[in-house]
């Protein structure tokens, strides 16, 4: 095990990047300092305060023969922490037996670390086959803002392909389902609750919306993907009303609805206007209104792509078993780069154990953490056709 990665590592551990707390800043500052002192080209990106994002690239050799553009991609954000839970310290960076622990071991500190490895091993080098590109990503755990700003920069439009190392436990990751993230609402009149005939109930009739899309009237369940499965639909959260004897003149409620290709924004919006336009035949008092919150497309890659296949095989080499690929149900920032200007192959994969993200204790083996330099630098140094 290399001495160098495991100290970045611990290093970047050590720094709290919990979103929405802290924000990603002083993490960032630490790796850009890092690859800069390294001599690494980055560019420092500022999407919004305490929200960066850092862009790396590293040239081919002069002798490379048509090379491409390879991506990799990580996000320094993590969940929010409970350190009174906690055993060890979560910003610790503690290593025992083997492991190292702390908040974003799993999720994703390990796999942006291990890029950075990577990247700070190969800029020496005068005879790299491919250029090489570092997107790391800012609030990816919580709306991807940070992906989505590159894409919409242009950042990946280069790209001819993408590694993003989310922890997959040595599974190869080629699609996700999006996530549209809706609030609901309806207007009605307030009245005082002993004459309620004077007003009109927002309430009442946000229940009338609730009914209408847990029947069967409200079919976007029934759309499924043969990897991802159907499309899933849940209420989270309803706000409503302004006191215990006042007839509520405001209701809402926040539908999550995870999405696949093929049906995304467009179809869950036009499944709600038929929503209103029933209730509205119903009464035309009627008053419903839709706000979209979260927008997150689904995205696949062809599970037969040329660039997944080297992937695969290069992780069975350094694993000696086979590479298993499979669809996400979850998101990560290959949602947005797959809006790039450009289309090209998204794998995401690492040997990091995805069991333990977001969990209290989270920690990794570092030979999962060796394992996944391993695959970064093999991929970089692979000549593609």
């Amino acid at each position: 095990m290399l001495t160098e990665p495991i100290t970045y590592l611990q290093r970047c551990l050590q720094i709290p990047s919990t979103n929405p707390l802290d924000g990603e800043e002083n993490s960032a500052v630490y790796v850009y300092d890092l690859l800069t002192s390294h001599g690494v080209e980055t560019e420092w990106i500022e999407v919004s305060p305490k929200r960066i994002c850092l862009v790396a690239t590293i040239q081919a050799g002069a002798s490379a023969i048509e090379p491409k553009t390879i991506g990799f991609s990580g996000h320094l954000d993590t969940v929010p922490v409970k350190i009174s839970e906690w055993t060890t310290d979560p910003f610790g960076g503690n290593i025992e037996d083997g492991r190292i622990y702390g908040r974003g071991a799993s999720d994703m500190k390990s796999g942006v670390m291990a890029l950075v490895s990577m990247m700070l091993d190969l800029n020496t080098r005068t005879d790299l086959p491919n250029h090489l590109k570092l997107l790391i990503t800012s609030d990816e755990e919580n709306g991807m803002t940070g992906a989505r700003h590159l894409t919409e920069r242009g950042d990946a439009d280069d790209l001819d392909a993408l590694l993003i190392t989310e922890p997959t436990s040595g599974f190869l990751g080629y699609a996700q389902k999006g996530v549209i993230g809706v609030e609901v609402s309806c207007t009605g009149k307030s009245a005082h609750s002993s004459s309620p005939q004077l007003g009109k109930n927002a309430i009442d009739d946000l229940y009338r919306v609730i009914r209408e899309i847990k029947s069967d009237r409200y079919a976007i369940t029934n759309h499924s993907h043969p990897e991802l499965g159907p499309v899933v639909a849940s209420i989270t959260s309803i706000t409503g009303g302004e006191g215990p004897n006042v007839i509520p003149s405001h209701a809402a409620f926040y539908l999550d609805i995870r999405t696949i290709p093929g049906f995304g924004r467009e179809q869950v919006l036009q499944a709600l206007e038929e929503v209103n336009q029933r209730l509205r035949q119903q009464d035309d008092s009627f008053s419903m209104e839709v706000t979209v919150i979260k927008d997150i497309p689904s995205c696949e890659t062809d599970r037969d792509d040329p660039f997944l296949q080297i992937v695969a095989d290069t992780m069975e080499s350094i694993r000696q078993q086979p590479t298993q690929r499979v669809a996400i149900p979850g998101g990560t920032d290959g949602a947005m780069f797959s809006q790039a200007a450009r289309s090209f192959p998204i794998a995401v994969a690492s040997f990091h154990d995805f069991r333990l993200a977001h969990q209290i204790d989270e920690s990794i083996p570092l030979s999962e953490y060796a394992e996944t330099i391993e695959l970064c630098m093999r991929l970089a140094l692979h000549s593609y056709d």
